[in-house]
């Protein structure tokens, strides 16, 4: 059984690995997944898939879906679950729950800022979007974590340096930009389904896949995204299960700071 988010004294830096563990970057080689029999395409070929990916990218003007989610950081592990907003290229939002619907934190990210509430301790933080390099590599801006919160291929993987492969599991898209190293795997439908990132110099690895894709409103989702971050001094492993989403729609981005509240450090 999970520990209780309530009491212990991790939730508020659960909550910020949640949000940004999405854009973390990792170090160790990347090694394709075996896939069987891969191979380098012609140019032809590559300029085909790479027409293919965009236009299996799951486009919206707003995004809104609830997962329940079990995440573990080192030796705890909590059951949450996830309210995840997205305004395209504008704002996401994130709004953390436990035991009894009780809200623990929540989550604002612009292209700006970056704002999280813990509610457990009346604490906040509000940062520069640039906070967020802390964790990850400067070559991941707001476009690529709401690309990578719904599944989408990152731009930088369907840009004209990127090394395009086929196998008989799908596809393979490679390359890097400046430090940042990336691979992507596709299913016969260029449907993302693992993406490895790597940037040299940091001692960290971040493996996302991304399964059960269903359709709704004529775009493709993929229901269960697992992330798994390794690091020097962390292992953290997140497991989100997609009960709902909804495109398009109307939305609310609440995040109003209590005047109690005090500036966390």
């Amino acid at each position: 059984m999970g520990n209780n988010i309530l009491t212990s004294g991790g939730p508020f830096y659960a909550l910020m690995l949640i949000s940004l563990l999405l854009s973390c970057t990792p170090k160790k080689q990347l090694v394709s997944p075996d896939v069987g029999n891969e191979k380098r395409v012609s140019r032809a070929e590559r300029v085909h898939i790479i027409g293919a990916v965009t236009q299996s990218q799951l486009y919206f003007t707003t995004f809104s879906g609830r997962a329940k989610s079990k995440v573990s950081i080192n030796k705890d592990s909590y059951d949450v679950t996830a309210n995840v907003r997205i305004e395209r290229d504008k704002a996401i939002w994130i709004s953390i729950t436990a035991l009894m619907g009780i809200e623990v934190g929540r989550v604002l990210i612009t292209p700006d800022s970056v704002k999280i509430m813990n509610r457990l301790q009346a604490q906040y933080i509000r940062k520069p979007f640039d906070y967020i390099y802390k964790f990850t590599s400067r070559e991941l801006d707001f476009s690529n974590l709401q690309d990578l919160l719904v599944g989408n291929v990152i731009t930088q993987a369907i840009g004209r340096d990127v090394q395009v492969f086929t196998a008989d599991a799908g596809s393979i898209l490679r390359g890097q930009a400046n430090d940042l190293l990336y691979l992507v795997q596709l299913d016969k439908n260029y449907r993302t389904v693992l993406t490895l990132m790597d940037e040299e110099g940091r001692n960290q690895r971040l493996e996302a896949s991304y399964t059960s894709y269903s359709e709704s409103a004529g775009q493709s989702f993929p229901n269960q995204v697992n992330i798994s971050i390794t690091a020097d001094d962390l292992d953290l492993q997140s497991a989100m299960n997609y009960s709902r989403v909804a495109y398009n729609e109307a939305l609310e981005m609440p995040f109003s700071i209590p005047s109690r509240y005090k500036e966390a450090q």
